[in-house]
């Protein structure tokens, strides 16, 4: 029951109408940012690529149920990051949603190996520009729900090894496409 209503939640959004065919979604540049840029194949068991061209992540079970999906949004440069956890059996905030929209056009960028925080093996990546990340976050239990919502103008994110190849490849296609400075 618990995987249809999480199923049901996340990919109830209207996301195949915010592209339309004529702007088709580049299916290789939203899986390369999904698996470069975001850190949902850390969490996930399974990964798939729907019809829409959205990578989908999830895991059930453990203590911690989780589905993502990345999509590419209006624009070529902008991406669409929604994710649900169900954290069964952990005190804190059972139910976690994230709403996150990446808009990388014309954005700063700046990838640095030798930087204190890179992991061995990957680097450590910042990005500015005008509300560069906005996330919705909505969490808690029961009646308690709570959201929140925040834009940044920076993000910085440390990428592993394992995320290397697909951030090498989007990087440079994002770079040219987005006009990073």
């Amino acid at each position: 029951m618990k995987r249809i209503v999480l199923i049901t939640l996340l990919l109830a959004a209207p996301a195949a109408s915010l592209v339309s065919r004529a702007t088709a979604q580049d299916a290789s540049l939203v899986a390369g940012f999904a698996d470069g840029f975001t850190f949902h194949s850390h969490v996930a068991a399974n990964r798939k690529v729907d019809s829409d061209s959205a990578v989908v992540y999830s895991r059930d079970g453990g203590g911690n149920t989780h589905i993502a999906s990345v999509r590419q949004g209006a624009a070529p440069c902008v991406f669409l990051s929604n994710s649900l956890n169900l954290n069964e059996g952990i005190s804190g905030t059972p139910v976690v949603m994230f709403e996150e929209t990446y808009d990388l056009r014309g954005v700063s960028f700046e990838a640095d190996a030798k930087h204190r925080f890179a992991p061995p093996g990957g680097l450590y990546l910042t990005m500015k520009g005008p509300h560069i990340l906005c996330r919705v976050s909505t969490g808690g239990s029961g009646g308690a729900l709570k959201r929140t919502a925040q834009c940044q103008d920076r993000f910085e994110a440390t990428i592993d090894e394992q995320m290397m190849p697909a951030f090498k490849a989007a990087s440079e296609r994002l770079k040219a496409l987005c006009n990073w400075k």
